[in-house]
């Protein structure tokens, strides 16, 4: 410092206090402040599908819910999340539906014509089937079915209604029954091909599959049955996760690749005290743990610990009576392999690992021993996860393994539990067929993720509202900025950031602040996306003054766009790699405006003459042409303005063209309503008219009179009674109203 000149002291600003994250969590229930365990860094472990069939839209329900938290986490607080998922490729359904599928296809192979060997096969396997799925209620014979059907149909089976695939059991049963009864007519009409035999086959596959299952499934042997099983539906869930860009995990993990890590793992439980071995398999011991001080077991579900139904699902479908289980609770680390089951050594004897430790180890080995966050199913809660907590616990002899436990909520299809047998089971790819991946993510956003989640038309018709208003006012902001930035302004000595401006920019502020508080409160979607749709309604408002008065400023709306865009890509409903406003990439833009502009200069100027010039429709049907069919194609709408001046946008093609063509669906709909109600109109007519075509005169002229007035109105009846003053009147009244219809009807004769 020179000639001791100081500087004047500085004030030290006084801010306001920053609220912070909080996350619902599972484990208390409450939302709870978010602390990671090291600064900004997140260990993330999210539990993987079992690969055995098709993704659903119970998938989509957990994976996207998972990947929007991701999102926010990432790309909108900052965090530096390590985001780690499992597949699990060892499994009881893996299993059973490798083993279904080897066995059924090999029956395929080997057979090459239908025979009478072949049918009593299928009804072999049928007969066991409805034994099994029926029990006590199965017809004893494929003759006895249709009684069977009769008594289910009326209600008179109550097992019907507490077992929730008893509809798809008879559904199955109905088919392989219609199958050998077409099999036994090709039999009989010498059509024995191998089609004919494919064809019984295929239509009682999930029957014969079980049962030579029974019969030979001891006898796959061959590790690669599995593995090629679980890889080829490994990848069928990855197309289906990028179709609906959900961003892959940072680390995959798969059970088949980590059996060594997980015998360890067990060994050091049985070391601390907290597992046994019984017959080959060890079990980890529930009671001895939750008797352990700083151990407790069903953590998130405490209430559930002793519902048998749940912890023997959690075992699998190929578990048989445990011997040797010291405790109900207790459950599988290691199984003992049976025959036809994929087994690797262990100190225990050939086995292979349960399901809960898989989890256990997997996120040990990549996050270390506690993770920050834990995220799956709530239908996973007890016993998979309270399991999980269980076994990794009693590892590190620890008090907590998870900090934060995140359970997406359930999926409904209109109302209804997702089930084969309510014939509402919807698979990724058939939804992404009606629906696009932006369109159900944002039906997402406006659920709140715990929640129950309504996959219903209601529910996905609001979210595609909120896509075309989403749509239209950045393509619109895109355009007035592209159309600003194409043209130099002219000087007019006057700023453009007026009280208008001012006031837009405040409300944009305040919706930014409501939108983070929003984020902040357990990320709570549905209200970020309510304050977007009124932050877009505000800015819409604004634009439509502000060309009233031809003083739009390009540059406030497109801070508020790229703000949305921001958020939109940040959510995942728009691309990583799009541009600051909107969600196409279309590199030809620029090069392509000044063709467009002057292509809507001409159909201006064609508009204007057609007109101001007399009677020139066609060349408005052209202009029309050009802006509903022509310019749609190219992915450009052009917007008729009140100076009369189109304002030129660049949309996505395939948008415009879904659009389009939901707008003529609805144009043909109405027509189709109009055109039935104008015939209903013309029948109702004509059924009037017909009856007009009596003469009044003639109306009354039957045997049930005797005697009538100069009109042809009776006055005796047929008894040469006098008629009461009633009934004439009555009759009078008649005779007045088919007067007006014989009228009517002598006139439609002239027309």
């Amino acid at each position: 410092m020179s000639n001791g000149i100081k500087q004047p002291e500085w004030a030290k600003p006084q801010g306001t206090p920053v609220p912070r994250l909080r996350i619902l969590n599972s484990m208390t229930k409450s939302k709870e402040e978010f602390i990671p365990i090291s600064g900004n860094r997140v260990g993330w472990y999210c539990c993987g599908p079992t690969v055995y069939d098709k993704s659903h839209m119970g998938h989509a329900r957990a994976y996207i819910t998972f990947d929007i938290l991701r999102r926010i986490l990432e790309d909108y607080f900052g965090y530096n999340v390590f985001y780690v998922m499992n597949i699990t490729d060892v499994d009881d359904k893996i299993i059973r539906e490798a083993r279904y599928k080897y066995l059924f296809e090999s029956l395929k192979a080997e057979t090459n014509a239908l025979t009478a060997d072949l049918i009593g096969t299928v009804e072999a396997a049928w007969g066991a089937y409805v034994t099994s799925k029926f029990k006590t209620h199965a017809p004893r014979s494929i003759d006895e079915f249709g009684a069977f059907l009769e008594k289910y149909k009326n209600g008179g089976i109550a097992e019907a209604t507490e077992e929730a695939k008893f509809d798809l059991f008879v559904k199955t049963a109905t088919r392989t029954v219609q199958a050998l009864a077409s099999a036994k007519t090709s039999l009989a009409s010498g059509s024995t091909g191998k089609d004919a035999a494919d064809h019984l086959l295929d239509a009682s596959r999930d029957v014969v599959a079980s049962w030579i299952d029974s019969k030979h499934g001891h006898t796959v042997t061959d590790p690669k049955v599995f593995r090629e099983f679980a890889a080829y539906w490994e990848d069928e869930y990855f197309k289906d996760m990028d179709a609906l860009n959900i961003r892959r995990p940072d680390v995959l993990t798969r059970v088949s690749e980590y059996v060594p890590e997980i015998v360890l793992y067990i060994e050091k439980i049985i070391q601390n005290g907290y597992a046994y071995e019984a017959d080959g398999s060890v079990y980890f011991d529930t009671v001895r743990f939750d008797n352990a001080p700083n151990h407790n077991y069903a953590k998130l579900e405490p209430w559930s610990a002793g519902n048998t139904k749940l912890l023997q699902e959690g075992e699998g479908d190929l578990t048989g009576e445990a011997k040797g289980k010291k405790n109900p609770a207790d459950f599988a680390l290691w199984k003992k392999s049976k025959a036809g089951e994929p087994a690797w050594p262990s100190p225990w004897g050939a086995g292979r690992p349960g399901w809960h430790i898989e989890c256990s180890v997997m996120a040990s080995d990549v996050l270390g021993e506690q993770l920050d966050i834990h995220t799956g199913g709530i239908d996973l809660a007890f016993p998979h996860h309270d399991n999980e907590m269980a076994q990794s616990e009693g590892y590190y002899d620890c008090r907590q393994w998870v900090n934060y436990f995140i359970h997406a909520g359930h999926l409904h299809i209109e109302g209804q539990k997702m089930s084969k047998s309510l014939k509402n089971f919807v698979t990724i790819q058939e939804a992404l067929t009606q629906y696009t991946a932006s369109q159900i993510r944002l039906m997402f956003l406006l659920h709140q993720w715990n929640a129950v989640l309504d996959f219903g038309s209601g529910s996905l018709m609001e979210a595609k509202t909120v896509e075309t208003a989403i749509q239209n006012f950045l393509a619109n902001v895109k355009a007035v900025v592209m159309e600003q930035q194409s043209s130099v302004q002219p000087f007019t000595g006057a700023h453009q950031y007026r009280d208008a401006e001012k006031e837009l920019m405040e409300k944009f502020r305040t919706k930014q602040q409501l939108i983070h508080l929003a984020l902040l409160d357990s990320f709570n979607t549905p209200t970020v996306i309510s304050e977007l749709r009124d932050l877009i309604s505000i800015s819409n408002a604004y634009y439509t003054d502000a060309t009233k008065n031809k003083s739009v400023n390009a540059d406030v709306l497109a801070k508020i766009a790229k703000y949305v865009t921001h958020l939109l890509r940040m959510f995942g409903v728009f691309g990583d790699g799009n541009p600051d406003i909107g969600n196409g990439v279309r590199k030809e833009e620029t090069n392509m405006l000044p063709y467009l502009v002057a292509l809507s200069a001409f159909r201006d100027a064609v508009r204007d003459l057609a007109q101001n010039r007399g009677d020139y429709k066609d060349l408005l049907r052209l202009c029309d042409k050009l802006r509903d069919e022509d310019m749609v194609e190219l992915g450009v709408v052009l917007d008729d303005r009140e100076d009369g001046k189109a304002l030129v946008k660049l949309v996505d093609k395939e948008t415009l063209i879904r659009q389009r063509e939901e707008k003529r669906q609805r144009e043909h709909e109405k027509a189709l309503e109009k055109s039935a109600r104008l015939a209903l109109a013309q029948t109702k007519r004509a059924e009037k008219l017909l009856k007009g075509k009596t003469p009044p005169s003639e109306l009354f002229r039957t045997p049930e009179y005797s005697e009538w007035d100069e009109k042809g109105v009776p006055t005796k009846d047929k008894d040469g009674e006098v008629l009461s003053k009633s009934r004439r009147k009555k009759c009078e009244k008649e005779w007045g109203v088919q007067s007006k219809l014989h009228e009517e009807y002598l006139a439609s004769l002239k027309e």
